[in-house]
């Protein structure tokens, strides 16, 4: 007995100790699987990403079926080339890729018509395979076979995460990539931008829309009509001649002939009595043949005439404007030069589309559409078309934009082939981030100023201030200009909550503490800052201009087999970090294409030879190739185990009741038999 108690003291001496650790290395323990399974991401409390895919196999024959049966009877403004919807497993070698590149996005998601690529393995836990009806809200919209309408709703897959890279299946990843090459907390979002958005008419570039000048090339619909500048102007154009009637105003109007006699005197008018240089201009009526002329026997007998002198009775001021319309026609001679010869040179970044005799480029059009839209949002400006890259969505961000476009985005959504008034996904967003702005209360500007935060601002702080609101080198009268209206706002005025500190004025100065309360009573100071700094962008990011030089390489193959071979050796010799081979094949040149095909895979396994865990065995291959097939052999493999447990449970029940009943009955016999 006393063995006993002495033993349990000693227990009892070490409960607490053995109680703790047992508590701390149960934690150890958990913490370890924790990390052990969960995303590098999680070490470092960031936040995760997911990886959006759309994809689709356009050689399936109810694809194909389907296609057909929804666009038999639309020829014009659309875009449903097969070359579009071709399966050159391009997203096989792209997951290759992510998982080679990018080891650190948590999920991916493959969004389908209802397909499943035959190799893609279901039971990784990376993968999801989503279709178009758990995303889209209206049904009636499906099926669709336009992108822009897919990409209009991936923000709404189940558990994707709050920012998320959207990849087209040609992109792929040709460099190691990081969470940084698309957003950082200090510079906002990465905007990967290219060339300018095309010429809305052939000699009208997006730059000339708006510009306070009204140019006739502009004047169109596609052009907004030259953004207003032609309202309530007569059109302005320079006649190279002195004798305009001559030329094209001799007749007016609509008629259906016309006769009209014409004196052929350039042989007979000499000009050799002129004491002037000048430049004669002769003007001559097309499709003149020799019948019209007049036989007329000229009279050797001349008569001198006064010299014409044009510049007579012209002021200096004429003059002066005739020089300038004739430099500005100059200049946009060189404009439209060099735009032509840029144009020229992206021309193999645009590419057209052939149904019948109708000639599509919806891609253009959309993005002419949605450069419209922006322009009557935001205003007219120049702007760029985004890079054939991966780029990365806010989901919240992309809700709000369209709820500002949500009559062009359910346009969009309608649309079931790509067409002129889709809204471009990529530059819609971009520039909705870009454009969106928010109002900076008059505390926060001051507070911006007020870097010692003392509550005024010192002499010091002004001086700053007057270098971020006028041009340098700031002179003596806009100082004492700036200082004359803080003066006058500080008369009749006394804040005793705040004094000025010491050593915050210059020995000479005339101010007086000037607070955030005298600044926000001062309209015509108010007036001044909210004029320079009264906006802000709403969202952080960074432009990296031209990145199809310096981070994408992007290549269009056509059948041409040579053409094919050279751009792809461009993209192994000079690896950029992304890279998008957009197909724009020749439907017609089926021998070509095959090679195409095979010289393709060929150069995708020489990129990413080795299988990524999103595969399956070579030897093995899904079993189902439509969605609604696997759902419904899983929804029968429910029924099948839920009757198996059912009748499991059903055996293991009545076995335990006779158990139980005769345990009972045996229990009842002893106590009263």
């Amino acid at each position: 007995m006393v063995f006993v108690f002495r033993l349990r003291r000693r227990l009892l001496k070490y409960k607490v100790s053995l109680v703790i650790s047992f508590i701390i290395i149960s934690l150890l323990f958990c913490f370890r699987v924790q990390i052990a399974h969960r995303p590098s991401e999680y070490c470092y409390n960031e936040e995760p990403i997911d990886v959006v895919y759309t994809w689709v196999n356009g050689s399936d024959p109810e694809f194909l079926e389907s296609l057909n049966a929804f666009t038999s009877g639309i020829r014009d403004n659309v875009d449903y080339s097969k070359q579009r919807f071709d399966d050159k497993y391009e997203l096989k070698f792209s997951l290759r890729s992510l998982e080679k590149y990018a080891p650190w996005v948590r999920h991916v998601y493959v969004v389908t018509n209802g397909q499943i690529p035959y190799w893609l393995d279901l039971d990784y836990d990376k993968v999801t395979i989503v279709s178009h009806k758990e995303i889209f809200q209206d049904p009636s919209s499906l099926p669709t076979f336009s992108s822009p309408a897919i990409e209009r709703n991936l923000h709404r897959i189940p558990n994707l995460s709050k920012k998320f890279i959207y990849f087209n299946d040609d992109i792929f990843l040709a460099a190691p990539t990081f969470k940084e090459d698309f957003y950082t907390p200090n510079k906002g979002y990465l905007v990967y931008l290219a060339w300018l958005v095309p010429n809305c008419s052939p000699n009208c570039p997006w730059m000339y829309v708006a510009d306070g000048q009204c140019d006739k090339d502009c004047f169109l619909q596609q052009c907004q009509m030259d953004g207003g500048d032609c309202d309530g102007k007569d059109v302005k154009t320079m006649i190279p001649s002195q004798l305009p009637y001559m030329a094209d105003q001799s007749s007016v109007g609509e008629m259906k002939e016309q006769k009209q006699s014409q004196l052929n005197m350039i042989k007979q008018i000499k000009t050799n009595f002129y004491k002037l240089n000048h430049t004669t201009t002769y003007h001559g009526v097309q499709n003149i043949s020799t019948s019209n002329f007049l036989n007329i026997f000229v009279s050797e007998s001349t008569t001198q005439i006064p010299v014409y002198k044009p510049f007579k009775k012209w002021s200096l001021e004429n003059l002066t404007k005739i020089v300038e319309i004739h430099n500005k026609l100059v200049l946009r001679k060189d404009r439209l030069r060099r735009k032509r010869l840029r144009k020229q040179k992206d021309a193999k970044n645009h590419r057209w589309h052939f149904q019948g005799n109708t000639q599509v480029d919806a891609y253009s059009a959309s993005l002419q559409h949605t450069n419209r839209m922006l322009n009557v949002k935001y205003g007219f400006r120049t702007r760029k078309v985004p890079s054939h890259a991966p780029i990365m969505i806010d989901r919240q961000i992309m809700t709000k934009l369209q709820d500002t476009f949500n009559d062009e985005f359910e346009i969009t959504e309608k649309n079931r082939v790509r067409r002129g008034d889709d809204v471009q996904f990529s530059f819609a967003y971009y520039y909705y981030l870009m454009s969106e702005q928010i109002d900076v209360p008059i505390g926060e500007i001051f507070e911006e100023f007020d870097t010692d935060k003392s509550g005024t601002w010192s002499d010091r702080e002004i001086r700053t201030l007057l270098t971020k609101l006028y041009e340098l080198p700031l002179s003596y009268s806009i100082v004492d200009h700036f200082e004359a209206i803080l003066l006058n706002c500080s008369e009749n005025k006394v804040f005793s909550d705040v004094s000025t500190p010491e050593y915050e004025r210059y020995i000479d100065s005339k101010l007086p503490t000037i607070s955030e309360r005298l600044v926000a009573s001062c309209p015509t100071l108010v007036k001044l800052l909210n004029d320079r700094f009264g906006l802000a962008h709403k969202y952080h990011f960074e432009i990296i201009s031209d990145a199809e030089s310096k981070h994408v390489s992007f290549k269009m193959l056509n059948s041409n087999i040579s053409d094919v071979v050279v751009s792809l050796d461009e993209i192994r010799s000079n690896s950029r970090k992304f890279v998008c081979l957009n197909d724009n094949l020749d439907e017609s040149k089926v021998a070509e294409n095959e090679l195409v095909r095979a010289i393709l895979y060929d150069f995708y396994l020489a990129l990413f030879p080795q299988p990524s865990k999103f595969e399956l065995p070579d030897e093995y291959r899904n079993k189902f190739v439509y969605i609604k097939d696997l759902n419904e052999w899983k929804m029968y493999r429910f029924k099948i185990k839920l009757f198996i447990v059912f009748l499991m449970s059903t055996v293991l029940w009545m076995t335990l009741f006779n158990v139980i009943r005769r345990r009972f009955c045996q229990m009842i016999d002893i106590l009263f038999c």
